[in-house]
């Protein structure tokens, strides 16, 4: 859907070059925004760019290196002159059986995923609160930052992590009228949900089409999510149509939870 329910607002994406950030990048776009587009990878980012219709600032960023966020941050005032929506999304999957995860790996995914978007978070709430007209900060959690499984110890832990993060976010943050909400999507159509089911495929010994199925059986809706289903909830969280709504998880899962 086209509107200008983000007309004149400026929004920051992390992981913005594909999957959920392209897609939220793209309805924010469509309707009015003009977009801080970053991601780690500088020539997906290029292309992810052209993708796009509207004003878009494509920028390299490592979401661990708070002098690239601060950078990035300065970028964007200097082109924009302010941000009022930021959507921490970066992030990376592992999956491992918990007794076979190595700590390195464990580290890199708390790393990435939740303190990246806690550096992310904080730099950006810094000039929200100097701008002095109240904001908005989504980050892209997951269903399993409600609830754990197999083989997901440490990206559970990273996504219940970001869920807390946020509702304390929310409660101090709220006297500045900034608004913190979590998006926590289920079973998506991305390269990441690709990626799960090579990994599971690999730890269980079974064809990937049977992990995928499987999963699938377990969906009331009977399929994996698109962009565009989710892509509203975004819309949604940054527009005006939510201005009294913060500290929540909304959850996005086509009936995982119910099934």
């Amino acid at each position: 859907m086209d509107s200008n329910l983000l007309k004149d607002k400026v929004a920051l994406i992390t992981g913005g070059a594909g999957g959920i950030g392209l897609a939220v990048a793209s309805a924010y776009c469509r309707n009015g925004a003009s977009v801080v587009l970053t991601d780690f990878n500088k020539n997906k980012l290029l292309e992810a760019k052209k993708k796009l219709r509207g004003p878009v600032l494509p920028l390299a960023l490592d979401v661990t290196n708070e002098d690239q966020t601060l950078s990035v941050l300065d970028c964007a005032i200097e082109k924009y002159g302010k941000i009022d929506v930021v959507v921490p999304n970066a992030g990376i999957l592992h999956l491992d059986n918990f007794l076979d995860t190595e700590t390195k790996d464990f580290k890199n995914l708390i790393e990435t995923n939740l303190v990246g978007a806690f550096i992310t978070a904080k730099i950006c709430a810094r000039q929200l609160i100097a701008q002095n007209h109240g904001g908005r900060i989504i980050f892209t959690s997951s269903l399993f930052g409600l609830t754990g499984g197999k083989e997901n110890s440490a990206y559970s832990a990273s996504k219940f992590g970001m869920i807390g993060l946020m509702q304390c976010i929310a409660a101090e943050l709220a006297e500045y009228q900034i608004q913190a909400n979590c998006i926590c999507p289920g079973q998506m159509q991305t390269d990441m949900i690709e990626k799960l089911f090579k990994d599971r495929s690999k730890i269980i010994g079974r064809p990937a089409s049977e992990v995928k199925n499987s999963l699938l059986n377990k969906i009331p809706m009977g399929k994996l999510g698109s962009m565009s289903d989710l892509a509203g909830t975004y819309l949604y969280l940054a527009s005006d149509l939510s201005n009294y709504v913060t500290g929540q998880s909304f959850v996005v899962d086509g009936g995982w939870q119910v099934s």
